[in-house]
């Protein structure tokens, strides 16, 4: 019996048990690397930072268009990075920095690799626009010192000219004067040579003829 048992054949009979299925290899996906993840971006910052203009046109209206018509995390930092990127007309980095202090604020919206590349563009785009408002202070200090300087040479040129019409009017005077004086001196030199002390003696009279 017990042999009998034990020579029924597997899966068969009261020790039967159901045919054991091989399981397939889960498909494991790679997780998106910061390559993959920035990709997008990446080329619309070389994008925007072409020599042709109108490329640089048809890109930023593209990203544009697409943040307006679905304003997703993805699309609005797209979006901030194109304001940021100088060299093209659209930009617009006082904008771009609000939207990425917006993005920021709510870092759980974006992955690891986005949170680090918005980080990256703040703080650059803050480097410049505070670079660019110090070059503006001085700019405008240098015009008015020039301004300043222009109207502190004006205000010299009129005081010099006043100085030199003031003494050609003096030496004009003085000139009058020395006319008047030399006319005084030539009208007592002529009153002196004709004083009566002065006068040559008149020839003394002829003695009458003697006779003869």
């Amino acid at each position: 019996m017990l042999i009998a048992v034990l020579g029924v054949p597997a899966g068969c009979g009261w020790f039967g048990s159901a045919p054991i299925k091989e399981e397939s290899p889960a498909i494991t996906v790679p997780p998106a690397t910061h390559e993959d993840v920035l990709k997008l971006y990446l080329q619309t910052m070389s994008a925007l930072g072409s020599n042709d203009p109108a490329r640089q046109s048809d890109v930023f209206y593209e990203v544009e268009r697409e943040y307006k018509k679905a304003p997703t995390t993805a699309a609005a930092l797209r979006y901030a990075l194109a304001l940021i990127t100088p060299g093209h007309p659209g930009a617009k980095p006082s904008e771009g920095k609000k939207l990425l202090e917006f993005l920021l604020s709510n870092p759980d919206r974006l992955v690891p690799a986005e949170r680090t590349f918005a980080d990256i563009l703040l703080t650059q785009v803050v480097a410049r626009l505070k670079s660019e408002t110090e070059t503006r202070r001085l700019l405008e200090t240098l015009d008015l010192r020039n301004r300043s300087q222009a109207n502190s040479d004006k205000r010299l040129l009129t005081q010099q000219t006043e100085e030199i019409a003031r003494l050609k009017r003096a030496l004009l005077d003085a000139e009058k004067k020395l006319d008047l004086i030399k006319d005084i001196e030539r009208s007592l030199l002529e009153r002196s040579s004709t004083s009566p002390g002065n006068r040559d003696t008149p020839s003394e009279a002829q003695s009458p003829p003697t006779g003869r």
